[in-house]
């Protein structure tokens, strides 16, 4: 058989048909690129003549009796653009860290100095919000803007369905400004993505404490049937009661609300109760109430949930929350004692 540069002739035509396939691909591409490029410019073009000879003293006169223009602007007014805002420069912060100059002893012991020196410096960086619809910007405002604590809360945030730690994580940003926080989620792997996403804020102090638990939450404690979702931008996988629902299914750890709060030392009052159950959201945060826990926030997602939302929100009524507002899929209720 003839060889050519060390190849047989069936190689050299296989890699000769991989050429030409490339070769092809890239210039389709370059057509279809090149044609839609063409097409924008085009219609920019016969819109910007539009607008140019529509009647009109000023180039905003002309804009405004431009069809187009006019329902971009209305839609703009009807919250489009407050959309917009929130969703991006909305979510963006910047953050100050003070701390101090370290001055190493002569045995090596590092002491940091006095705090009326001149060592204390500052350290500014931008962060974004994680959160699916901005909930934690909407949350840290109001705690800021109330000025006062309305109870002696702990630091604390407990979320239920955390998934990664990251992508719309009610959790993440609190955790990365000292938070502790308990990360409740059933598919291991998810939890195992979330210890790496915050790998390095879990041990920022003394005091923060953050544990990751491998598990659901419900009304009785044992094991449950869990679905697992082959869906990873959907996130919906769930508790299952039907043993006929098709489907991988696996067995996971339960807890009740009482067992699992005895267990991690949950605090009475505490800051963030975040629940994402894929329909046992009342379930779970009715426990908590009914066993006298009183988070300062809920962030309560009632996707898939039987209980209606109007229902959900007379019990936390009564409870002493009032609702605040709806992100998302989140319904958003704040602790207010007077209302109890």
């Amino acid at each position: 058989m003839r060889k050519s540069f060390g190849l047989s002739l069936p190689c050299q035509k296989h890699i000769k048909t991989c050429i030409i396939c490339l070769v092809a691909f890239f210039v389709i591409e370059s057509i279809l690129f090149n044609t839609i490029f063409l097409y924008i410019i085009w219609n920019l073009r016969a819109s910007f003549n539009d607008v140019i000879k529509a009647p009109g003293e000023t180039f905003l006169d002309k804009l405004a009796v431009n069809p187009f223009f006019a329902s971009l602007v209305y839609s703009g007014k009807e919250g489009g653009f407050a959309k917009l805002l929130e969703n991006t420069v909305g979510r963006v912060y910047i953050e100050s860290i003070e701390n101090y100059n370290v001055k190493r002893s002569r045995k090596g012991v590092s002491h940091i100095r006095d705090s009326s020196s001149n060592s204390r410096h500052t350290i500014n960086r931008l962060g974004v919000d994680v959160s699916s619809s901005g909930e934690t910007m909407y949350i840290l405002e109001r705690i800021h803007n109330l000025g006062v604590n309305r109870t002696n809360w702990e630091k604390l945030v407990i979320d239920i369905g955390a998934n990664d730690g990251l992508l719309s994580s009610n959790s993440y940003n609190f955790i990365r400004w000292g938070w502790s926080a308990i990360l409740v989620e059933p598919q291991s792997y998810q939890l195992d993505i979330a210890k790496r996403n915050l790998h390095g804020y879990i041990k920022q102090h003394i005091d923060q404490k953050v544990y990751f638990v491998n598990a659901v939450l419900s009304n009785y404690d044992g094991t449950a049937k869990f679905k697992l979702s082959s869906d990873i931008v959907a996130m919906e996988s769930h508790v299952i009661t039907d043993p006929r629902e098709p489907g991988v299914v696996t067995e996971i750890r339960c807890y009740s609300v009482k067992t699992f709060a005895t267990k991690f030392n949950v605090p009475t009052n505490f800051g963030i109760l975040s629940i994402d159950a894929e329909g046992l959201g009342s379930t779970i945060l009715h426990q908590w109430i009914r066993l006298g826990y009183r988070p300062m926030y809920i962030i309560h997602e009632d996707l898939h949930d039987p209980e209606d939302v109007l229902e959900t929100t007379r019990k936390l009524k009564i409870a002493g929350y009032d609702f605040l507002t709806k992100r998302g899929w989140n319904n958003i209720y704040e602790y207010n004692p007077r209302n109890s």
